[in-house]
């Protein structure tokens, strides 16, 4: 297997119980928990890469709060 098979593999394997402990956890716990649990597989998998996604996150969010809501 390449290493990008690995890479995905373990992100898998990772995946499936956070998704079975989110279930069971509370409302502020799944926010945030599954934001640093995506922002960490994000980095594992993209490595720097990562700053781009970033980028794009907080242009849409500014652009979001820019605009008024109708």
């Amino acid at each position: 297997m390449s290493p990008e098979e690995w890479t995905y593999l373990v992100v898998l394997l990772i995946s499936i119980p956070i998704g079975f402990l989110f279930k069971k956890a509370g409302p502020g716990l799944k926010r945030w928990g599954a934001a640093a649990v995506g922002l960490g597989l994000t980095l594992f998998t993209c490595g720097p890469h990562t700053l781009h996604s970033l980028v794009t996150i907080l242009g849409t969010w500014a652009l979001i709060q820019a605009q008024p809501c109708w």
